[in-house]
């Protein structure tokens, strides 16, 4: 399991601080500790940056690839900022955080990722930027976009599905969590091809202030996710016992000699 660390985002006061006031150190030291905390990639949520966009996703890029040689995974809806975080980007290949159905999103992102080398995450979001109701609907939305990429020479193994796991909060939370787990189950089979996908984990406890309730959850789900396929994962890396879970993960479901070291 691919395992992307989501602690850098410019809405935590550390981040925003070191933003403000160009200082790269505070990025710097956030990025390294999530490399030793077992990242292997490293979102880079920059929010919509409607001021200033290109020149902060700019500047976080760099103060990342200062600090550790992982990939960059670009987050932000302003098209602007995105590439300019490709241009910065000088690691290994970057990712675009993301793409959907939505007509400002295919106008904007989709030419990016025809024009730079980078992974392509797929929110399997309505045009009209809902969220799907159920399984069905999330994987009528992947073959849809999966026909779209194709026409626009967009490679397969570039492409990374994200179905969107939504907060438990909400009124339909819990069924919506139990539609994810089986889209992430039938999107390969639908697709015809070895379809990535990726779940934001943090996604589902959203509103749930940080404790062992929480956490317990969120590693929950994640077994669940991995019984069911899933190949990367979005989530806190700070927060060992659900990284040591994703490591179990791979180890149960890889079919091969075990070991205890993982």
């Amino acid at each position: 399991m691919f395992v992307i660390a989501d602690n850098i985002q410019i809405t935590r006061y550390r981040v925003e601080m070191a933003v403000k006031e160009r200082n790269p150190e505070p990025v710097k030291q956030l990025a390294a500790q999530c490399r030793e905390a077992g990242a292997q990639a490293i979102d880079i949520n920059t929010g919509p940056l409607s001021r200033q966009g290109e020149e902060i996703m700019q500047f976080m890029v760099e103060a990342v690839q200062e600090a550790c040689d992982l990939p960059v995974c670009l987050d932000t809806v302003n098209a602007q900022a995105m590439e300019a975080g490709l241009r910065a980007a000088k690691g290994p290949r970057p990712i675009i955080n993301g793409i959907s159905m939505q007509p400002e999103k295919l106008e904007g992102i989709l030419p990016l990722a025809q024009n730079y080398d980078a992974d392509l995450i797929c929110f399997l979001l309505k045009p009209d930027g809902h969220v799907p109701k159920d399984a069905d609907s999330r994987l009528a939305l992947a073959v849809e976009l999966t026909g779209i990429l194709d026409e626009a020479g967009i490679s397969r193994d570039r492409v990374v599905f994200d179905p969107l796991a939504v907060p438990l909060m909400w009124d339909d939370g819990g069924r919506q969590a139990v539609e994810v787990v089986e889209t992430v189950r039938l999107l390969p089979e639908v697709l015809g091809f070895d379809a990535r996908v990726m779940v934001g984990l943090s996604n589902l406890t959203t509103g749930r202030p940080p404790g062992p309730q929480r956490q317990l959850v969120e590693q929950t789900y994640l077994a669940m996710l991995g019984g069911a396929g899933l190949t990367w994962v979005l989530l806190n890396i700070f927060n060992p016992d659900t990284i040591a879970t994703a490591r179990a993960v791979d180890v149960l479901s890889s079919g091969g000699i075990f070991s205890w070291h993982f």
